[in-house]
């Protein structure tokens, strides 16, 4: 149980909506605030405020803040099961109607891959729109669970704001025992906003599915808050590099000016010079390079900071990424648990706007994570996977033109089977 979820002794409505305004009104503001901080960084937006508050604001009139953008890169590099997008299949054969009609799956499950990971857990809506499943991501929620009970029965969320700025939240929960499932919104005060005649769930589930992880990528949070903190102060010991000008003797020393074409006349006993600043920039970069990469240790991942010398060959980066490859084998379990959960919200969904029913047996298969080859490596993987019939000449064609339709694929090979007979004629 978290912060995020709510025990309630039954399903009695008054009593959801009394725990409705206790829990929104209850939300530890370290964990929300954490969480909207790692989502800041992970798209890089509203990124100054969290390194500003480390510096006065006279400061801040010397030089923007520099804040770094490798959170975004630490999570696509950690996080490879949606690196190539998986293979869906429903009773033995390809999801190929599934997969139009699920509108941007594949981007929507990687970015939710990522930002679960940054934040621990997260949530993943999946929505009716024209003709078509949409999906959202649901940072800040609210779990509503019986007491003995593991799996919860409702979820509430925020969605936006009315006219006259209230917060206003969606709460859906499932059927039980024959009771239908309850969809309804309400604002700040928890006040009911009908949605339909008897505010009922249309799919008898909640439309709504989840990630978790034991723990949160909070070290690399913290870390691009600290990297965001030194690049600054580099950023303000290169604009002082200069030094800092010092006149002593002299009363009306705020009156002068400085510029190469200009004369100081100085007073008898006056002095004026530059004070340097002690900062040593090539140590202070060498800092932010160390909470970088201890980070990445931390993480599974590596830096290469010298882009001197030869590229290693796809053998050798396996070997580099091998740890991280482990972690993305050992979560591998959870994210097919999520493809099935989230697959049957998709199929009701569908079945309800349609009429149609997707299917059962639901399988996925996750691509295989794939490192550069040279040319020569690749051309000999290709020649055995051909001699050993595990490729065709039309996957060989497929694997150059992934995007290739089956009209020009059949023309390219009649092409190259008149060709072959015409040099055998010859």
């Amino acid at each position: 149980m978290t912060v995020n979820d709510v025990v309630l002794p039954d399903l009695s409505e008054q009593i959801v909506l009394d725990s409705i305004r206790k829990a929104q009104s209850g939300l530890k503001a370290k964990e929300d605030a954490e969480r909207a901080t790692a989502l800041d960084f992970y798209y890089h937006r509203n990124v100054d405020k969290h390194i500003e508050q480390w510096f006065s604001d006279t400061t801040m009139q010397q030089c923007p803040v520099f804040p770094s953008k490798h959170v975004p890169r630490f999570a696509r590099a950690r996080n490879m099961i949606y690196k190539n997008a998986p293979k869906r299949m429903i009773g033995d054969e390809q999801a190929d109607d599934y997969n139009i009609i699920a509108h941007h799956l594949d981007s929507k499950a990687r970015e939710l891959n990522e930002t679960a990971w940054l934040t621990g857990c997260m949530g993943f809506r999946s929505k009716w729109g024209k003709d078509r499943l949409e999906y959202d991501l649901i940072p800040f929620f609210k779990r509503y669970y019986l007491e003995g009970e593991s799996e919860p029965f409702a979820v509430s969320y925020e969605i936006g704001r009315d006219h006259k700025n209230n917060r206003i939240f969606v709460y859906w929960s499932e059927e039980r025992d024959g009771v239908p499932g309850k969809h309804w919104k309400y604002d700040q005060a928890g006040r009911v906003i009908q949605v339909n005649e008897d505010n009922i769930n249309p799919y008898g589930i909640i439309p709504v599915t989840f990630v978790e992880y034991s723990s949160s990528a909070s070290d690399v949070i913290r870390a691009a808050v600290q990297i965001g903190i030194a690049n600054t102060e580099i950023a303000l010991a290169t604009r002082f590099a200069f030094g800092q000008p010092v006149a002593t003797g002299i009363e009306e020393a705020t009156h002068m000016k400085l510029g190469i074409d200009r004369v100081l006349l100085m007073p008898p006993d006056s002095s004026f010079s530059f004070v340097s600043s002690p900062a040593n920039l090539g140590q202070m970069m060498e800092v932010v390079k160390g909470f970088a990469n201890q980070t990445a240790i931390n993480n599974h991942l590596r830096i290469k900071w010298d882009e001197s010398g030869n590229a290693p060959s796809g053998v050798a980066l396996k070997i580099l990424e091998m740890e991280n490859l482990e972690s993305r084998i050992s979560e591998i379990p959870k994210w097919k648990d999520w493809e099935h959960e989230r697959y049957e919200v998709d199929r009701e969904i569908i079945r309800v706007h349609t009429g149609k029913d997707m299917g059962e047996n639901y399988a996925v298969d996750f691509a295989e994570v794939e490192f550069p080859q040279s040319p020569k490596e690749e051309r000999e993987h290709l020649e055995w996977m051909m001699a050993k019939g595990l490729m065709s000449r039309e996957d060989l064609i497929k694997h150059y033109n992934p995007d290739i339709t089956d009209e020009d694929l059949q023309k390219l090979m009649a092409r190259v089977d008149e060709s072959k007979q015409a040099e055998a004629e010859a």
